[in-house]
């Protein structure tokens, strides 16, 4: 027979500040939405998803990093009750299990000024390409080796076509056609972050920061996500929308960090200096990390080219 799970109590080790700040005003009542080894997810009463991360993963959106390993020794179920205040969350009616809140550090996510020119933006998009050509993950965005079967091929088929019609509508400042291939996109693919979502993810962060010319794509991402909200996962929707606004986990944003920002290091230094960070961010799921990598890539490689654009006075008004 199996004994009943004791009482068990963790300390938060760090908190988003916007979570931390939509705690404050009262209680906010929620259920437990799935259970992973290293991550927890909350539903909230007006549909929003929170994720407790065990130490060792990031800090992220809408998430509170915990000092403890995996969450098996909790031995909570999917429907669990769960009440959240600024100080703590408890787990069951009664409470059973508690993480508290009150010596947590705060995590912010910092925006990244775009401060290469455009050669520089492109030779560091070259070496980040070369990095996941190394060692990227088949499958999703990327052609999958040997054999597979006909949906994976079908929906491999389908993430390119509409990747491929991304691209072209950016270029173009085709504010339809970046709509309808960001709609193709939104929710293709299996698992809580789809390949599609994984890459529109990617190609946002470098277009929410400060000086992006692919303001366009942002505001047309944001308004597919507004029409069609239960096209995808509401883990996926998230980061999503998180992303639009330059907020993502932090191996994400060290990784930016890296790539946009001058350093002085030459050709052979950078690229070592991008390798680790981008290793880090390949291991994010099965391809989820090599298909948020893809993303980011066309992203710099579409800021440079408008970039180039517009310093020749040549690019189309809908572009930024």
């Amino acid at each position: 027979m199996t004994s009943p799970a004791l009482p068990t109590s963790a300390p938060a080790l760090s908190i988003d500040e916007e979570l931390a700040a939509r705690l404050r005003p009262g209680p906010l009542t929620a259920r437990v939405e799935s259970i992973f080894g290293r991550a927890l997810n909350l539903l909230t009463c007006d549909n929003e998803l929170i994720t407790l991360c065990a130490r060792v993963l990031d800090d992220a959106p809408w998430s509170i990093r915990v000092d403890l390993a995996e969450w098996s020794a909790w031995r909570l179920t999917v429907g669990d009750p769960v009440m959240l205040t600024a100080d703590a969350i408890t787990f069951g009616e009664p409470a059973k299990h508690s993480v508290t809140l009150n010596e947590s550090d705060t995590w912010y996510a910092e925006s990244i000024v775009l401060g290469l020119g455009t050669q520089e933006l492109l030779a560091r998009a070259r070496m980040l390409a070369e990095l996941l050509h190394t060692h990227g993950v088949a499958g999703g965005m990327r052609t999958p080796r040997g054999p597979v079967n006909v949906f994976d091929a079908e929906v491999g088929a389908r993430l390119r076509r509409g990747r491929n019609a991304l691209e072209r509508a950016v270029r173009a400042g085709d504010l339809p056609g970046m709509a309808s291939a960001i709609t193709q996109l939104l929710g293709l693919g299996p698992g809580l972050t789809p390949a599609g979502d994984d890459f529109l993810t990617g190609m946002a962060l470098p277009a929410a920061q400060p000086g992006s010319r692919l303001s366009a794509y942002v505001e047309a991402v944001r308004g597919v996500l507004d029409r069609h909200p239960d096209r995808t996962t509401p883990l996926s929707r998230i980061t999503l929308r998180e992303a639009l606004r330059g907020r993502a986990r932090q191996s994400l944003l060290d990784l930016l960090h890296r790539l946009l920002v001058p350093d002085g290091r030459d050709a052979a230094q950078q690229a070592e200096h991008l390798r680790v960070p981008v290793c880090r961010v390949l291991g994010i799921g099965h391809t989820s990390g090599t298909d948020l990598l893809s993303g980011l890539l066309t992203g710099l490689r579409l800021e440079a080219e408008l970039s180039a654009l517009w310093q020749t006075g040549s690019c189309s008004s809908g572009s930024g």
